[in-house]
């Protein structure tokens, strides 16, 4: 025990030892407590009153007359506090002012009853700011309005800005002080910031110097050797066109963070708003300028000069409203000052709008006179355009209208690139078709254009016939295979009539390295193709397979050969790919370079694929696409016969009229929104719209002058209700081009009787027709049988 005890007394010497010298006693710890401001107990109080509030959306009525006392009685605790803060500040400046003859001690302790007066009053704001959110509209304009209540909440709130001020004043004084005290007693917290700091500004200026060097590298790298660049490469480029400004934006922010870190210079943190309002609005004036710069160039000088100023005007009275209402709810928060300024600045922003209308005014009235149908209201507005007062408004009008006309036709024209919208425009076809064939005033005058007559008005195409920028991607793709020194197979696969002949044609025009051969499949299948074949290489036209097969394999030219029509080597039926796997095979054995294109339609390669399956190896397997609306139109305008003798006219042709169609004339409007309804029946098939543009011409009898009227598309409802059977027949006929009875037999598995007597029914009703023994789809009736064996899934198109 006298062991313990004399380890106990020691312990406790060495203890008070320790205490002496760092002057902690018992007073000392006292007096440490009390040093650190607190809230005083009423802000405490309202602010757990406040608290218990529920939000808005579950408030009922007693809770609204809560929140208005709470808000009463916050405002009146405020004004005393108020005059408490003031009241320790002036005890603070006497106590300072007369530091010499007073003890630190008292000095202390006037300091710390304006912090905690500073404290409450804080606390009082965010509960005063919360009541505001929750109170309901009438409470809230009396604090926040400009009546006689509000004016003294503005008088309070003000004279609480301007001790809030006054003590921010000394408290950068005292901060200073210990910094200054601080530096004498241990440098190495602000030497380390400041080593911070230099280390950014050293990298500011190494990116400055090497800026541009690494953004050219940037762009020959990245940007040259990629045509398509993903989205963030392109949102690097665009940022780097404002690089300088980025990095002193970062490096002063930076700056910020690192010397805010010491206690004495914790407040320059409200720089950083000015940094990031200022400058970083500075960088976004810049690339909405550009944005804006870059999408007027199809405007004139002046519209776009008198855009890019308004953006101006905008933006940066953006900027200063912004720093303006940061400052002011990160000192008072959302009161009656906040609630003030944000109204000055909307009535600054009403002058802004005015003065833009002003010198957007001609310019607006000028756009307004350009469209020729404009509604009654807007004709009102032109007619007071000049008018003193009345011309804003009617500006402000006016410009609504022509922005609204403007996204109305950029929202139309982009719509009508996705597939959804042919919906709505085969909605208005079928309108307009029942319109025509009720509105038959005209109709006892005009004569369809029949035969061969009707190519007089729109030429067939020939070789000289303008060559549509079509499927380029295909090309480029099918190049990569075709005209390079290594072998290759490859198939291209389309809807008929969709142009794979011409494409086919202009692979062979591209190739250098190689003897181009053309090679048009007959309706008779692989033997006849042979002979073309071995013709075209030189060879007697009975020449064998065999034959053939040795001469490519000794022959010292490379051929690229292009077999159209490569869907007559395919029958729908069992053993139905021995044909082109007879001629694949060929063409692999040939142990050259030579490179072959085999065009097959989709409906039939649909077959072969799944017949064969990953079993038939090809280097490549391209899909031709359909034709927009856009290659359409350039088609149909190329076939027309310029010739005054056989020239065509659009007057008088009524068709849905459509948003995203530019000020043009009446007969221009009507020709492409026939156009477009040629583009949608045709379902993209440039065959289907050229044939129904001819099925659209009419001779006026009186006059003799051809016109264009909405043809009348076939429809029947038996197709839709036919039996399976009997669409098998129509598929089979579709995917052999040409067929006879037999060969429909064949890939049915129908009886001959029962082929013939479907043939029969179908040419009743004219949706075949014989060419010798074969039967072929009419072209009249092609895209509605094909649409309907698509719906019902026996077809690919």
């Amino acid at each position: 025990m006298s062991l313990i005890l004399q380890l106990w007394l020691r312990n406790m010497i060495f203890l008070g030892v320790v205490m002496a010298s760092f002057g902690i006693h018992a007073t000392g710890w006292q007096y440490e407590q009390e040093v650190v401001p607190k809230v005083n107990e009423s802000a405490i109080n309202i602010h757990n009153a406040v608290s218990t509030i529920p939000d808005p959306l579950f408030m009922n009525q007693s809770d609204q007359r809560k929140v208005s006392q709470l808000l009463s009685a916050v405002e009146n605790e405020q004004r005393n506090q108020i005059n408490i803060f003031a009241d320790h500040l002036s005890t603070f400046v006497t106590s300072d002012a007369e530091e010499k003859l007073l003890k630190a001690e008292k000095r202390e302790k006037a300091w710390f009853e304006v912090q905690s007066s500073y404290l409450t009053l804080n606390s009082i704001n965010k509960s005063k700011q919360r009541l505001l959110e929750l109170a309901d509209s009438p409470t809230r304009n009396k604090s926040t309005g400009f009546g006689p209540y509000g004016v003294t909440q503005f008088k309070q709130e003000l004279t609480l800005t301007t001790l809030n001020a006054e003590y921010w004043l000394y408290f950068q004084l005292r901060s200073f002080k210990s910094l200054v005290d601080d530096l004498f007693i241990s440098p190495i917290p602000v030497i380390w910031a400041a080593t911070k700091v230099f280390f950014i500004y050293l990298a500011l200026t190494w990116w400055l110097a090497n800026s541009q060097k690494i953004i050219l590298l940037f762009k020959e790298t990245v940007l040259d050797s990629n045509p398509k660049p993903s989205i963030f490469i392109r949102v690097i480029w665009y940022l780097s066109r404002a690089h300088k400004a980025l990095a002193w934006l970062i490096a002063i922010t930076l700056s910020l963070r690192v010397l805010s870190g010491i206690p004495s210079l914790q407040h320059l943190i409200f720089l950083e708003i000015f940094t990031w309002w200022v400058l970083g609005g500075s960088i976004a004036i810049s690339f909405i300028l550009e944005f804006a710069y870059r999408n007027s160039r199809s405007s004139s000088k002046e519209t776009i000069a008198l855009r890019l100023s308004t953006i101006r005007r905008y933006i940066w009275s953006a900027i200063v409203a912004g720093v303006i209402l940061q400052i002011s709810m990160r000192t008072l928060g959302k009161g009656t000052i906040y609630y003030w300024i944000y109204s000055a600045l909307f009535f600054w922003f009403v002058l802004v709008t005015i003065s833009a209308l002003r010198i957007w005014r001609k310019k607006v009235f000028e756009s307004v006179m350009n469209i020729p149908e404009r509604p009654l209201w807007v004709q009102w507005t032109i007619s007071k355009k000049d008018v003193p007062i009345l011309s804003i408004i009617a500006t402000a009008i006016a410009a609504c209208w022509v922005v609204t006309h403007i996204l109305k036709h950029r929202l139309i024209s982009n719509l009508s690139n996705f597939t959804f919208f042919s919906q709505a425009l085969a909605y208005l076809f079928k309108i307009e078709v029942a319109k025509q064939k009720s509105n038959s005033a005209d109709n006892h005058q005009l004569a369809r254009v029949k035969g061969d007559a009707a190519f007089d008005y729109v030429l067939p195409g020939t070789h000289d016939s303008e060559l549509i920028n079509y499927a380029e991607a295909e090309l480029k793709q099918l190049s990569k295979y075709l005209l390079t020194d290594s072998p290759a197979l490859c198939v291209l696969s389309g809807e008929r009539g969709v142009g794979t002949t011409t494409f086919l044609k202009q692979m062979l025009f591209k190739v250098k390295n190689a003897e181009p051969v053309y090679l048009n499949c007959p309706h008779s299948g692989y033997s006849e193709l042979l002979a073309h074949f071995a013709v075209s290489i030189g060879l007697e036209e009975d020449a064998t397979e065999i034959q053939v097969l040795a001469h490519l394999r000794s022959s010292q030219t490379t051929y690229l050969i292009a077999v159209d029509n490569g869907q007559r080597l395919v029958k729908p039926m069992v053993g139905g790919l021995s044909a082109l796997i007879r001629l694949t095979n060929l063409i692999r054995r040939s142990r050259k370079n030579h490179r072959a294109v085999i065009a097959i339609e989709k409906s039939s390669w649909r077959f072969v694929d799944r017949a064969r399956g990953e079993r038939l190896l090809f280097d490549w397997v391209s899909f031709l696409p359909k034709w927009n609306e856009a290659q359409v139109q350039d088609l149909l305008n190329s076939r027309i016969n310029q010739n005054d003798e056989h020239a065509i006219s659009f007057d008088g042709l009524v068709v849905p009229k459509q948003w995203d169609q530019e000020d043009i004339t009446e007969e221009e409007r009507a020709k492409q929104g026939f156009y477009r309804i040629l583009w949608h029946y045709s379902d993209g098939n440039p065959t289907v719209a050229l044939r129904f543009f001819r099925f659209s011409l009419n001779r006026n009898k009186e006059t003799n002058q051809v016109l264009v009227r909405l043809f009348h598309a076939p429809e029947s409802e038996e197709l839709e209700k036919m039996p399976k059977p009997m669409l098998a027949v129509l598929r089979s006929i579709v995917q052999l081009e040409i067929a006879s009875p037999d060969e429909l037999s064949e890939c049915t598995q129908l009886t001959i009787s029962e082929v013939t007597g479907t043939l029969r029914y179908f040419q009743s009703r004219g949706y075949i027709e014989w060419t010798e023994d074969r039967a072929k789809i009419s072209d009249h009736w092609f895209r509605h049988i094909t649409n309907v064996l698509d719906r019902q899934h026996l077809l690919v198109k």
